[in-house]
């Protein structure tokens, strides 16, 4: 391999392998109820070194070109582009299956596999189609144990968390979380520790046990913070503002939610924006407040349409299942504007679910 595709090939692989912070909705109008979210591995883990490759060039030539997929796929996770992710993340999955990469490098071959399969994971789960991500991580679980790869594999398990999470069953999200917890803690891993930490205390607030949620949130700021992390800091302040909610907090729940909110348009994460600015209509309408809720959920609506253009080329089955994600906040929306006589704005609303 030439030196300078060498450079490119390990700028690339040596990514740590950082969290992610992607929504897992699901929302109901109990008193106060608002949308929880959990941090998410969506990096690959670092590659070993490249330079014992093969002196075929075209060798070489393919496993950069695997690598830079999965680093162009996860780009365009983050602006929402799903299509090109999944493409990407499918053609660098088939490079590293390929017989001779498999024969010539099996280490790597493996290791791009398994990362490969837990980015589709992670995909699939932001699309609310956990139970497919689910089977993509159990794919790349075991490669990553018998690779030794301990932070990869924690990275899984908790990806695992999250996804039992968007199915509910929370007693499962926290075995695995409590699993990658440990072995964060194990690696001295603080920004893994704190995603976590985090994830638990979605767990346990869904599960009705606010107190200890709260004590979860609590614990995973602070370190947020003194990483810089400011992903994880927001998702922090915005989940203390759901736990504040459910508990009839309405002012200190809305309090957290505007510290998040312009740290999720700072970094230009959509999908996040159209959460929170939800949650915030959502603590205001409970609030009795319908005028400030019917302005923050119109903002909600203008983001998450302007994502869903993104996704028209997704099949119909994973474009219904996120509208069905935010289809309670629509049908909120325009029971609100019925409320103020605005019929016709309402049924628009509505019609946006159809």
């Amino acid at each position: 391999m030439r030196i300078s595709q060498l450079g490119v090939v390990l700028s690339i692989a040596l990514m740590l392998n950082v969290l992610g912070a992607i929504p897992n909705i699901r929302l109901l109008l109990a008193p106060a109820a608002a949308q929880t979210t959990d941090g998410r591995w969506e990096s690959y883990p670092a590659f070993p070194s490249l330079e014992q490759q093969p002196t075929v060039p075209t060798m070489g030539d393919r496993i950069t070109e695997a690598i830079k997929l999965l680093d162009a796929g996860k780009q365009y996770l983050e602006v929402n582009q799903y299509q090109d992710a999944f493409q990407s993340w499918q053609q660098a999955l088939a490079i590293f299956q390929e017989n001779r990469i498999q024969t010539d490098q099996p280490s790597i071959s493996r290791r791009g596999e398994a990362s490969a399969l837990m980015l589709l994971g992670v995909l699939y789960d932001e699309l609310k189609s956990s139970q497919t991500s689910i089977e993509y991580y159990r794919q790349a679980l075991p490669i990553f144990q018998a690779l030794g790869t301990r932070s990869s594999e924690a990275s899984t398990l908790a990806n695992f968390g999250v996804a039992y999470k968007q199915l509910e069953q929370y007693q499962k999200s926290i075995e695995y979380s409590e699993k990658a917890l440990s072995i964060f803690q194990e690696l001295g891993d603080r920004s893994g520790e704190a995603k976590v930490l985090g994830n638990l205390g979605v767990a346990y607030i869904e599960l009705g046990q606010y107190q200890r949620g709260l004590d979860y949130y609590q614990q995973a700021l602070p370190i947020h913070r003194e990483l810089g992390d400011r992903k994880g800091e927001a998702i922090a302040l915005l989940n203390l503002g759901n736990a504040y909610g459910k508990l009839n907090g309405y002012q200190q729940g809305i309090n957290y939610y505007r510290q998040a909110l312009p740290i999720f348009r700072e970094l230009g994460d959509r999908n996040m924006e159209g959460l929170l600015l939800a949650n915030i209509g959502r603590l205001y309408a409970n609030y009795d407040s319908p005028q400030s809720a019917i302005q923050f959920l119109q903002q909600a609506v203008e983001v998450r349409e302007s994502i869903r253009k993104q996704m028209q080329q997704l099949t119909q089955a994973v474009q219904q299942s996120y509208v069905n994600s935010f289809a309670s906040d629509y049908q909120l929306l325009a029971d609100l504007l019925k409320q103020q006589s605005l019929r016709t704005e309402a049924q628009q609303i509505l019609d946006l679910l159809k």
